[in-house]
């Protein structure tokens, strides 16, 4: 059978004071006809299907959609949480998403172990691959707080925890392997940072404070690991098997230097690879990667004013689509016309500025050229999360629920624009 693995998609993102809406609905239109040509199987989303715990009613609207679309085409879905999405919203639907073939991991189970262990069936009706769907472990999961430990206890702690939880859904996988008479691939899966992987400014830190990235060896002998959160695709194993998909679409502007994809894996390879003798025969690579194409054009240039503008005036423009873009001004002195020039040389051109930033060419971060940064140059988002750190004493948690509240009104507030303001807020 066929595997496709993905992740990130951060459904109901606000992007800059703009939506993804569009960009969201194209890539799972793609990924169904994709999905269609591939005779795919089944698919796993490895966490952050939603952007926040509180997504807006569209991004529902489409996780719905996409169970039917799945469920027609008779392909299996399986989602893990990611440290973006809601526990109790994903469990809102569970049973009933488990009639129409779409498994939801929400929660480390520890006294069921066996929960975590889903059959993927070929069209033959036989299990065809076991997945361990373990979805992102925050730390209250799997471990308990010892009054006395030292921050390192506590790192060291949590990693032989997470590792244990690893180790017993396998061993769960590789015991109802037994009962099949030809045993079948095992499929992990992951929402977490691991050594050597390479995050990108819209990933957000996992594990702040105690272990902020796992090394592979945490993980047991997995046939493939399906990896979320670092939205860079990328292997963290050798032979390539253990992988990030990467996120569908950018979510910040330096993920625009890297193809974005989705992952096929083939179980029957997989498995003829686990009995091949290498001194005879070089094994077909069950892993494949598929380009995502790119549906809303974006930029981000860099260099001193002059330079910008003449990257301004070079770039490829689409009659249908407007570019969006994030300019960054290298200067030492300060320029108090930086947005009204850049501006100007985006005027009448199918271009929407994003984001203005200057940058000293002096390595040393010089604080004060910094804090001369005007509020133009700042997005609504940047403002809020600054009034944040600086002016209120919360917790992680509180401030996690207010960005979610901030996140809601922009959706709202655009919403309200789009339909011409002719609703009331």
């Amino acid at each position: 059978m066929k595997i496709l693995h993905t992740s990130d998609w951060h459904l109901g993102q606000h992007f800059m004071g703009k939506s993804r809406r569009d960009e969201h609905k194209a890539f799972i239109d793609w990924l169904l006809a994709l999905v269609d040509r591939e005779s795919v199987d089944a698919v796993i989303i490895a966490g952050d299907v939603f952007d926040t715990g509180s997504p807006p009613s569209y991004a529902r609207e489409m996780y719905h959609q996409l169970v039917l679309d799945m469920k027609a085409r008779q392909c299996q879905l399986v989602i893990v949480a990611g440290n973006h999405d809601s526990v109790s919203m994903l469990n809102e639907s569970k049973s009933l998403l488990a009639y129409l073939d779409t498994q939801v991991a929400s929660q480390a189970n520890l006294e069921e172990i066996d929960s975590h262990v889903i059959a993927l069936k070929n069209k033959e009706g036989d299990v065809a691959a076991w997945v361990c769907a373990v979805p992102y472990l925050r730390p209250k999961d799997v471990m308990q707080s010892v009054a006395g430990q030292s921050e390192q206890e506590k790192k060291l702690g949590l990693l032989q925890m997470i590792g244990d939880f690893y180790q017993r859904v396998y061993d769960a996988a590789c015991e109802k392997n037994k009962s099949l008479k030809t045993p079948v691939p095992i499929i992990g899966t992951g929402h977490l940072t691991a050594v050597g992987g390479q995050v990108s400014e819209s990933v957000r830190d996992l594990y702040v404070g105690t272990l902020e990235a796992l090394p592979t060896s945490v993980f047991p002998a997995f046939d493939y690991l399906a990896l979320g959160h670092i939205h860079r695709a990328q292997p963290i194993s050798k032979s390539g098997r253990f992988r990030y998909s990467g996120s569908p679409i950018p979510l910040s502007f330096d993920e625009l230097d890297r193809d974005k994809t989705v992952v096929i894996v083939d179980t029957d390879l997989l498995a003829e690879d686990a009995f091949i003798d290498d001194l005879f025969a070089e094994p077909a690579d069950p892993v494949q990667l598929v380009s995502i194409p790119n549906f809303q054009p974006m930029a981000s240039l860099k260099g001193n004013l002059n330079e910008v503008i003449k990257q301004i005036a070079a770039l490829e423009l689409t009659a249908d689509k407007t570019l969006w873009l994030e300019v960054t001004v290298i200067a030492d002195e300060y320029l108090s016309d930086v947005h009204k020039r850049v501006l100007e040389a985006i005027d009448d051109k199918s271009i929407e500025l994003l984001r203005v930033m200057r940058r000293s060419t002096v390595e040393k971060k010089n604080e004060g050229f910094e804090a001369r940064k005007t509020l133009s140059e700042l997005t609504v988002g940047d403002v809020f999360e600054q009034s944040l750190k600086s002016n209120l004493e919360l917790d992680e948690d509180e401030s996690t629920i207010l960005t979610e509240l901030f996140n809601a009104c922009l959706v709202e507030l655009e919403e309200h624009q789009q339909d011409g303001g002719e609703k009331p807020l």
